[in-house]
């Protein structure tokens, strides 16, 4: 592919590796690297300060932040929730309908809100469903991700990759190509409603049989969690051996010792072993016995400083998911002490399927991860309030409608009507909605402010910039001419299925937001070379392939989000997603060039 030599052009190759990079690495937080982007671009002179800095007022920017807003305001009056709450009720034809109808439900109301509060108002309703019914989260939850992904592609507000794709073409062909709010429904409905049927069709044959802990323990099944626990002076462990200790069952029943960490030394468990007041004990085994364990021996809380006895009244095991985005991200458990704020003790940790061995007081979370804890209900109570976290366990509290719901509601369908008639910018049309939803009370200021992504914000807005660097210095026709040379003797659906197979790839491990920023210019000039009259088909190529995000758990956050409750390992989103892209990429070479 022949590329210009210019020192810009070079340049901004360089600062795209470079953001790349750090985005796939993540060391440096996303939004970081953003606004590394664009003051990379700006400093070196590739771009003007003003055009460099114009992403963090470009319409995708301010739409995608206000959308977080309208999620926030229907996530806290509870107006998605309470339909989903009526769509579960015992009378709807059993569980199994049930969960039909709300894997319907999310794929239509991701088309209009921002699908990763969706996915953390539904989870808990789908893990109540798959106790009823008796069958496994894993065989539910990827689901519930992927048809959320499939509506949000068939919308301009359904995702922030149409926005991004929308805004971009606009700055690149200079207003001559607008795209609304239904212009992606043309394919968009047909692929979710062929994606949607696949996934139902599918979900039992082809994701593993992997239950969750309150599922398994509803069905009498052992499970068994990593734990610590301490050697107390006065304790009935002290100075005992292992033998004993397993002989006298003086951890309960089933619990086994996988090593013994002494000051700095970890030490193998081994039978002649004799215990020191002091020693922490990791320990295995079923969540009841830990629990049991922990009240009969009044062990001190291993994740906190604190001595005071675990109580024994009113308390209760819970699993709380670390979300996307949590503040928590990063922190070890003992640095959050939810003894003190939460008044709970954390008893072990699932990291993607794997129960950790390693001492988890000292864990820096992750997202996704899956914390074991012990409370009481006020502690859960505080937990479910709590900004970037989510208790899987009790769902009725999810779905409570409160009286300001409609308000919700009202603003979201004031959104639609006003971008789809056109009467305003959508950017505007946002901004309106999202200022009524903190007017009317829906979403308190404070809370407005706490839901928008800002480093999702910050990414967009440097990956626009890099977009605008690709086609000012030339990389975006050179990148065009050079596929046209190769494929377009093989004709349109070749091209485009180049666009999408690449674009989709690329999505699987960067931001879906950074490859659409950066692929709709070269889809742009890619389209403008072999049909100058309309590249349409070329860009939206772009915008489907960026939203194939079935392969990886990291792809989209909502299969994040899901990665831990259902226990899943990297490869089970390959399993249904592998087959699931290949009838979604293999519909849009097919019918791009036809409706668009």
């Amino acid at each position: 592919m022949e590329l210009p030599v210019t020192s810009d052009a070079t340049l901004t190759l360089v600062i795209l590796g470079a953001t790349v990079l750090l985005l796939i690495t993540e060391w440096l937080p996303p939004g970081v690297t953003g606004l590394c982007a664009i003051v990379a671009l700006a400093l070196t002179g590739v771009l003007p300060a003003n055009e460099a800095f114009a992403g963090l007022t470009n319409a995708a920017v301010i739409t995608v932040a206000s959308m977080y807003v309208l999620s926030a305001a229907v996530v806290r009056t509870g107006a998605a929730a309470a339909m989903a709450n009526q769509l579960t009720k015992p009378g709807r034809g059993g569980p199994r309908r049930a969960f039909q109808l709300l894997l319907l439900a999310t794929m239509l109301l991701s088309g209009f809100v921002n699908n990763t509060p969706l996915i953390l108002i539904f989870l808990p309703l789908v893990l109540g469903l798959a106790g009823q019914m008796g069958e496994s989260p894993s065989r539910m939850l990827i689901p519930l991700s992927f048809v959320s992904i499939l509506g949000g592609s068939a919308t301009l507000i359904g995702t922030s990759t149409n926005l991004i794709v929308a805004s971009s073409l606009s700055d690149v062909s200079e207003g001559a190509f607008e795209l609304r709010m239904f212009d992606f429904a043309r394919l968009g409905v047909i692929l979710a409603m062929v994606g949607g049927a696949l996934v139902v069709l599918l979900r039992r044959r082809l994701l593993p049989d992997r239950p969750s802990l309150g599922l398994l323990r509803q069905k009498g099944v052992a499970v068994e969690y990593v734990t610590e626990v301490t050697v107390l002076a006065d304790g009935p462990l002290a100075d005992k051996t292992l033998a004993e200790v397993d002989a006298e069952e003086l951890l309960g029943t089933g619990m086994r010792v996988l090593q013994v960490v002494r000051g700095e030394v970890i030490r193998a468990p081994r039978p002649k072993r004799r215990l020191r007041p002091g020693d922490l004990l990791l320990v295995k085994g079923e969540p009841e016995a830990v629990l049991q364990l922990r009240l009969a021996e009044g062990e001190r809380a291993s994740t906190g400083n604190r001595s005071d006895a675990v109580r024994g009244v009113g308390l209760t095991i819970f699993e709380l998911v670390v979300t996307p985005g949590s503040p928590w991200i990063g922190a070890t458990i003992r640095d959050l002490r939810l003894h003190d704020t939460y008044d709970a003790s954390v008893f072990a940790v699932q990291r993607h399927g794997a129960h950790l061995s390693e001492q988890i007081n000292r864990l820096p979370l992750q997202p996704g991860d899956v914390l074991l804890l012990q409370g009481s209900e006020d502690s859960m109570r505080k937990l479910r309030e709590a900004s970037g976290v989510l208790v899987v366990e009790g769902v009725d509290h999810v779905a409570r409608h409160t009286r300001r719901a409609p308000l919700a509601a009202l603003s979201i369908a004031a959104f639609v009507v006003l971008a789809v008639s056109g009467a305003v910018a959508i950017e505007v049309a946002a901004l309106t909605a999202a200022l009524l939803a903190v007017v009317t009370g829906c979403v308190s200021v404070r809370r407005a402010y706490e839901a928008i992504g800002w480093d999702v914000l910050f990414v967009i807005a440097g990956t626009l910039a890099l977009g605008v660097a690709f086609v000012e210095t030339g990389l975006a026709a050179s990148a065009a001419h050079g596929v046209v040379t190769l494929v377009a003797p093989f004709g349109t659906r070749a091209v485009i299925a180049v666009i999408l197979v690449f674009t989709a790839l690329l999505t699987q491990v960067l931001s879906n937001n950074a490859t659409a920023a950066v692929m709709t210019p070269i889809a742009f000039q890619l389209g403008y070379e072999l049909n100058s009259a309309d590249p349409l088909p070329f860009v939206m190529a772009v915008a489907f392939g960026a939203n194939c995000s079935f392969l990886t758990p990291v792809s989209y956050n909502t299969n994040l989000i899901v990665y831990g409750p259902g226990g899943y390992r990297f490869g089970d989103f390959l399993r249904l997603g592998l087959p699931l892209a290949l009838v979604f990429l293999g519909l849009a070479v097919v019918l791009l060039p036809v409706l668009y």
